[in-house]
């Protein structure tokens, strides 16, 4: 999911901050998600936001999103 969005985000030319503002999502978050942290994953919501702010099917991300859910410790 990280690559999938900064690579969007920069082919559209925002920084996260311009991202952050179309999507409503804060730009803590954006950085988590961008940056691989192995103990954060995006809400459905947030998902959704980020894919409509960028133009994207939300549907992808969310497979992403609920692959890196998987791979979290139980």
């Amino acid at each position: 999911m990280a690559r999938t969005l900064r690579e969007t985000r920069l082919k559209r030319g925002l920084s996260v901050e311009q991202l952050s503002k179309r999507s409503g999502v804060r730009g803590w978050i954006i950085r988590e998600i961008e940056g691989e942290s192995p103990s954060y994953v995006p809400s459905e919501g947030n998902t959704a936001l980020l894919a409509e702010a960028l133009g994207v099917p939300v549907g992808p991300l969310l497979t992403e999103r609920d692959r890196l859910i998987e791979r979290l410790p139980h």
